[in-house]
């Protein structure tokens, strides 16, 4: 399994839905509950994204795991939907992470892309 580890730190739908998708998976998953520092709970970050739209949240969460040389990637889930599974796929057996963040919109949640995009990116973990 590519995928060992998923930390999430907000109780929302997007969250609630790659919990759900995990535990389909057998992913282990933490809900990041503050009592740590984030940064030394996770070794990376994947944002997961709709047309490039990421709020500005998103964006300094990014730029803080890059100043301290985590690796990060970004998903559009409408993009061309083999290349961007491939592409976290790839992401994944280079960077060999542990314990990854995943982060996205929650408007993204209802869009039958991203349910697409689970669906898909399970059948080559």
């Amino acid at each position: 399994m590519l995928l060992k580890k998923i930390v999430l730190r907000n109780d929302d739908q997007f969250a609630t839905a790659i919990l759900n998708w995990a535990g389909e998976q057998n992913i282990d998953v933490e809900t990041f509950d503050g009592k740590a520092s984030l940064f030394d709970i996770v070794d990376s970050l994947v944002i997961l994204q709709e047309d490039h739209n990421v709020s500005r949240e998103i964006k300094d969460l990014r730029d803080a795991i890059e100043r301290i040389h985590k690796p990060t990637h970004q998903i559009d889930v409408n993009a061309t939907m083999s290349a961007s599974v491939a592409s976290l796929r790839f992401w994944l057996e280079n960077n060999k992470p542990k314990s990854v963040l995943i982060v996205g919109e929650e408007k993204m949640v209802p869009s039958h892309r991203f349910t697409e995009y689970l669906e898909k990116l399970a059948k080559v973990l």
